[in-house]
């Protein structure tokens, strides 16, 4: 079995498809670090709504997608923003 190389650079794979991804349990795991990290970050401020204007189309008639994508991004009161990222992994 050969090992397929690590692409670098933006993919754009998960913005059509994501059961047909490509990417490699590195690469998953790595954007759902940056993920976490950002959305920790942006919850309840203007650059969380921004990205949630961002994102709203692609899930706006699918449930519980938009109801996450609300929870993470516009809800400040939703995730504890001052947690330690180390106590999640």
């Amino acid at each position: 079995m050969t090992k397929k190389p690590v692409r670098y650079g933006p993919s754009i794979q998960l913005d059509d498809d994501v059961e047909g991804s490509q990417l490699d349990k590195s690469e998953i795991e790595v954007r759902l670090a940056i993920a976490d990290f950002v959305i920790r970050r942006v919850t309840g401020t203007p650059a969380g709504e921004e990205i949630f204007n961002g994102l709203i189309k692609r899930f706006e008639i699918r449930y519980p997608h938009h109801k996450l994508l609300t929870q993470y991004l516009i809800s400040p009161g939703y995730m504890d923003s001052d947690a330690d990222v180390e106590d999640i992994y």
